[in-house]
């Protein structure tokens, strides 16, 4: 293997760039677990977790280019994965976490994964889970257990060159002919026209629906998990906004970037997002119809040539901030960035996949993703042993729009149970920008 961890880094940019102590941009994903979690065994399958993926073993560094541009880059960091007993994360970046950008908590029944988003996106994470489920499996449950899917990776795989090789390295593709896509709405901004007072403290409600019920449901119609959510969500939003003036309901749904641009093993955060507008001739519409306008909006944006140039035009605008000499100075620039986003789309929504964890998901009851994102309501989805969990993060001072969800799938006869509730819980990040003269 020959991954340079002295290479600028690329695709990390966008994360890096905008994060800071208001912003953590960090997630966290939790499995509960049927029986209550062995520290000393999680720590052993952590370490031989950590072995599989060295791109992943990184502490962020500071260099200066001849011209004294300051940019990221990573650095080796042999030190363990910090595995800490408790539900309060460490703080990512500083020696809490061994310098590392990813740490872990158990508590309970409960082991939880920490990371920023620079580092990787939910498909990065979950190949970590399903890497660290099995390792921990084996030695708490099952020492002949299988992986049981080829896409479990294990300490000792040959592990190639396109896990690591970050596509914002190559060339921009030639003659890309992308869909042209309708002019962009107008949209609702929760942060300031909130039917409710918005607060500082974000909350997390976990929502359990019945993989079966779900299912039943999206095969019945023209429609998939996501995109029924998203639908969902933004019905429940224009129901409390019904004054077109105020604008319409906007779902930023995130998508995979790996598959169009050609590198399904790529290790970092290959995360975008399209839009998805409930506008004024939809609100009238049936939810059947609404759903195959949605479809058909998922299919038009997520076009391979839109996808790859939507890509790189995230990285000419990562490019046009390097034009500011000091990485402060720049994410003193793109701060402005968080008003744009809040008015660029009413909320989002964001589903990885099936967790398909192998032949250990059925030691796992139920998996949350909670993250800290510029919206007033976001939705992060999982599904894992039958079972979908969305998790509802909101910031307002009552219940109003999650009522107003709740309501809608209600309505579409999907069964729900709220199981937890409780204040965000994602780790917050140390100070990154400091430069230490290398």
């Amino acid at each position: 293997m020959n991954f340079n961890k002295e290479k600028k880094l690329l695709s990390e940019r966008f994360y890096l760039t905008w994060a800071g102590e208001q912003m953590s941009w960090t997630v966290r994903m939790t499995m509960k677990m049927r029986d209550v979690v062995d520290g000393d065994l999680l720590r052993q399958a952590v370490e031989s977790t950590r072995l599989r993926y060295p791109y992943y073993q990184v502490k962020l560094g500071m260099r200066k280019d001849a011209e004294g541009t300051e940019y990221f880059v990573y650095e080796d960091n042999s030190e363990p994965w910090v595995v800490s007993e408790g539900e309060k994360p460490v703080r990512l970046i500083g020696p809490e976490s061994n310098n590392h950008l990813l740490a872990f908590c158990c508590w309970g029944d409960c082991i939880a994964i920490d990371f920023f988003h620079c580092l990787t996106d939910g498909t990065g994470a979950y190949n970590i889970l399903r890497t660290l489920l099995y390792e921990y499996s084996r030695r708490r449950y099952d020492a002949t257990l299988e992986r049981g899917m080829a896409n479990i990776r294990v300490s000792g795989d040959t592990i190639s060159s396109e896990e690591w090789e970050d596509p914002a390295a190559l060339a921009k593709p030639d003659q890309l002919n992308p869909l042209p896509l309708p002019e962009r709405l107008r949209c609702i901004n929760l942060t300031t026209q909130s039917k409710v007072a918005v607060s500082e403290d974000v909350e997390t409600v976990n929502i359990l629906v019945e993989e079966q019920e779900m299912m039943r449901y999206v095969t019945s119609g023209d429609t998939s998990p996501a995109t029924l959510i998203s639908l969902l969500l933004v019905r429940a939003i224009a129901r409390l906004h019904p004054d077109l003036t105020e604008g319409v309901p906007m779902v930023a749904l995130a998508i995979n970037q790996r598959p169009a641009l050609g590198c399904p093993q790529a290790c970092q955060s290959m995360a975008a997002s399209l839009r998805l507008t409930l506008n004024d001739e939809m609100r009238g519409m049936d939810i059947e119809t609404q759903q195959t306008i949605f479809r058909g909006m998922v299919a038009l944006q997520s076009n391979e040539d839109n996808v790859i140039e939507n890509f790189w035009q995230t990285q000419h605008t990562q490019d046009m901030f390097e034009k500011i000499p000091t990485l402060e100075g720049r994410h003193q620039a793109m701060a402005k960035a968080y008003s744009v986003a809040t008015s660029a789309a009413t909320t989002c929504v964001s589903y990885v996949g099936k967790a398909n964890l192998g032949a250990a998901e059925q030691y796992v009851s139920e998996m949350y993703t909670e993250a800290y994102t510029p919206y007033a309501l976001t939705i992060e989805m999982s599904a894992v042993g039958g079972t979908f969990c969305i998790s509802l993060m909101q910031r307002f001072a009552d219940d109003t729009y999650l009522d107003a969800f709740l309501n809608e799938l209600r309505q579409t006869d999907l069964p729900y149970r709220i199981a937890t509730r409780h204040p965000l819980t994602v780790a917050p990040i140390a100070n990154y920008r400091v430069y230490r003269g290398q």
